[in-house]
Parts: structure tokens; C-alpha cells; sequence
């Protein structure tokens, strides 16, 4: 009985340190990192918008209403952060696709946010309108479980 009672407490130990020691250095790390790459996202997004705010052109959106990382979704590692604006004139929801993907494109390539083989590291991989809503999902292709997610993206639309 006494040997049991040990072996229970001697696990809830382990449990706890295990718990503690995953929270300090993985968890903690792996949200400091994922701040700081939000906000060269969120800059990079904040410079778009602000050239699709032009009244002359197709496509013209608001101020960027709401930013949030999506890790809890796609798992620990992903850089996908999902981003609201307020639409104030679109041509359709394929080309508001592509017009901010492009545009997101040109801004990161004008800042140098691009890979050691010369791609763009942002990608828009999700986009939709709701009512006036512009909703759309970017990655920040800095490391491998964030590429083998949009590869996997790719192949669902397949």
C-alpha cells in the first residue's frame, strides 16, 4: 500500500515538473517569438492597407480593425495571423483576393521581407468578405511548420 501511495506521488512530482518546465521552455519562448514576429507582420499589413486607401483605386479598405494569431487553430510554430478591415469599395472577392495578395507581395518585397532564395516571406492564404467585412489570413514563411502548412493548404485546394 505504502509502495503505491509513492509511486502516485513520485508521478504527480514528475507531472508537475514536466508541466512547469514545458511552460518555461517551450511555451513562454514560443509566444515571445510569436509577438515578435506578429509585429513585423502587423507593420507590414499596416503599410499595405495604407496604399489600398487610395479612393481611385479598385479596391479601397479602412483602418485595420482587428489582428490575431491563429496558433490555437494550426498548432505551435504556425505564423498565421488573421486580420479584419472594413471594405469601402471591392471589385469581388476573387479579385480583392488578388489585388491584396499583390500588393502585400510588392510591400514585403520593397522591405526586404524575403527569403535567403529571394521570395516574398508573406503570404495571403485565406481571404473573404462578409457584408462590408474584409477578413484574410497571413503566413510568415520564416520557418518549416509554417511552409508545410501552406503546402498542405495547396494541396486541400487541389
Amino acid at each position: 500500500m505504502k509502495t503505491g501511495i509513492e509511486l502516485v506521488l513520485g508521478f504527480l512530482i514528475a507531472l508537475i515538473i514536466y508541466n512547469v518546465l514545458h511552460h518555461f521552455l517551450v511555451t513562454l519562448p514560443n509566444k515571445r517569438h510569436q509577438r515578435h514576429v506578429r509585429g513585423l507582420v502587423d507593420q507590414e499589413v499596416n503599410k499595405t492597407l495604407t496604399t489600398l486607401q487610395d479612393p481611385t483605386g479598385q479596391l479601397v479598405v479602412g483602418e485595420l480593425e482587428r489582428a490575431k494569431v491563429l496558433d490555437e487553430v494550426w498548432g505551435r510554430g504556425i505564423m498565421v495571423f488573421e486580420y479584419r478591415c472594413v471594405l469601402q469599395q471591392h471589385p469581388g472577392e476573387l479579385e480583392t483576393t488578388q489585388l491584396l495578395a499583390d500588393a502585400l507581395k510588392r510591400q514585403a518585397r520593397a522591405d526586404g521581407y524575403v527569403t535567403p532564395s529571394g521570395r516574398t516571406r508573406l503570404l495571403v492564404t485565406d481571404c473573404w468578405i462578409n457584408q462590408d467585412q474584409l477578413s484574410f489570413d497571413v503566413v510568415d514563411l520564416a520557418n518549416r511548420a509554417t511552409q508545410e502548412y501552406v503546402t498542405d493548404l495547396h494541396r486541400l485546394d487541389k
